[in-house]
């Protein structure tokens, strides 16, 4: 849990060393819609993170809590300008998985219902 709010805490610096150091060789990261926006591989998903980092991606963790090996993270990003990407009530739910303290899939959920069921699914 330290983890994944650290790691989001040196986002919002410009800071991406705490996420190189826990991102898995082979993570991933989904959006809410598969697509070709998908990351496959840590450098990708780092790539794709500094470049939103340059574009202006700021916001912050309104709740983030464990369950099982997962970590579901409500960020509220101080602007929306992905319509594609719906938020619930201004925020964006976020399901980070890990394996052996390493993250290994970071994937976006449209609803918090969603994002717990897939926490529920995975659990059972």
């Amino acid at each position: 849990m330290a983890v994944v709010r650290d790691s989001w805490e040196s986002l919002s610096r410009g800071d991406l060393g705490p996420l190189k150091a826990v991102l898995a060789p082979d993570a991933t990261w989904r959006a809410v819609e598969d697509g070709p926006w998908n990351c496959h591989g840590a450098a990708a998903i780092v790539e794709v993170m500094a470049r939103s980092l340059a574009d202006g991606l700021s916001g912050r963790i309104e709740e983030a809590f464990a369950v099982g090996d997962k970590v579901v993270v409500a960020f509220r990003p101080e602007r929306d300008e992905s319509p594609q990407w719906p938020l619930e009530d201004g925020i964006r739910y976020v399901v980070v998985s890990f394996v052996n303290d390493r993250v290994t899939e970071i994937r976006g959920f449209s609803t918090r219902r969603a994002a717990l069921a897939e926490t529920s699914a995975a659990a059972g």
